[in-house]
């Protein structure tokens, strides 16, 4: 997922001091920083660290001042610790070694887990056989299920809720939070039927009160990027977590079209309904959205991207104008 680049640079001395400060009470022997590589093509700032004992490890930064954010990358760092700490010494989910939310250490604020080695699914899905493709699905399907297991008190961010926030019901957590994704949009001017899209999602959204307990969800968990797999062809890594939300389960993407391994995996409580059928749609209406608006934050605007998405949108608008 993150190969290191041909011409690695040395590390600086002070942040490889201040790291093996962090070391120290993970390792029981003394360990010092080998080298570290800055991994590009990423939002956050990435680097990949080799320690003495040829560990691994993966820094990541909170992105540059400069860089253009939607609402919710904001807190993208802090939701992926939060997540990685309730998931914790769960198979396919990177330890977290460390977190520091207010920069004191290295100047921006970053979390510190480790590495874990694999090609993403999106790279090798055209070498995969019928078999080695159900067998990562039917994991992914089962690792959902093991995530959704962390329950809440409440709805919506990690953060919120660890604050005594978030709402009593999906309904008002799952508009608040596509809310903000509108007004992202709004703010740089996208061109959206906003009025449509607004009827619709209030419409169809009493369909959300069936949800009574606030699951821990992954919004993007099984998308082939973040997908890891190892040289056996088995799913070894999920890269990560940075949209996990306490809200319904089914909202994850691997649940959009889900294969008969996934649900499989995830096991009988997957059940098809007029209502689920009706929340899918808010949920891929969310999704087309999100997919419209990340494009015009970003430096390379993906115009055929941008198209499929808006496609989307007005297919689901479609169905759900129809509901």
């Amino acid at each position: 997922m993150f190969p290191p680049l041909p011409a690695p640079s040395d590390p600086e001395k002070e942040v490889s001091d201040k790291l093996v400060s962090i070391l120290r009470r993970h390792f029981l022997v003394p360990i010092h920083v080998d080298r570290i590589w800055p991994l590009a093509g990423h939002l956050h700032s990435f680097y990949l660290v080799q320690l003495s004992n040829e560990t691994h490890l993966l820094l990541k930064c909170s992105p540059k001042p400069t860089t253009p954010l939607i609402r919710r990358e904001h807190i993208m760092l802090d939701t992926e610790a939060r997540a990685l700490s309730l998931l914790s010494h769960m198979p396919c989910i990177p330890q977290l070694l460390h977190y520091d939310p207010l920069g004191d250490l290295l100047g921006p604020s970053f979390l510190l887990r480790h590495y874990i080695p694999g090609t993403s699914l999106d790279k090798i899905d055209s070498q995969l056989s019928i078999q080695e493709r159900d067998s990562i699905e039917r994991s992914l399907g089962l690792l959902a299920k093991r995530i959704a297991q962390h329950t809440s008190e409440s709805f919506g961010s990690l953060g919120q809720v660890a604050s005594a926030g978030g709402t009593k019901s999906w309904r008002e957590g799952f508009l608040i939070l596509f809310e903000g994704l509108l007004r992202n949009a709004e703010d740089v001017f996208i061109n959206l039927p906003y009025g449509e899209i607004r009827y619709q999602v209030h419409r169809a959204s009493p369909a959300l009160d069936e949800i009574l307990t606030p699951r821990l969800v992954v919004i993007d968990f099984g998308q082939p990027s973040q997908v890891l797999v190892n040289e056996s062809k088995r799913l070894c890594g999920i890269s990560s977590f940075r949209t996990a939300v306490w809200g319904d389960v089914f909202m994850a993407k691997i649940f959009e079209n889900p294969s008969p391994s996934v649900i499989d995996g995830f096991g009988s409580c997957y059940a098809k309904t007029q209502t689920g059928g009706t929340r899918q749609l808010l949920y891929s209406c969310y999704r087309a959205v999100n997919d419209v608006v990340l494009q015009y934050y970003r430096k390379s605007r993906d115009t055929a991207a941008e198209i499929k998405a808006r496609r989307e949108l007005m297919t689901a608008l479609a169905k759900m104008a129809a509901v």
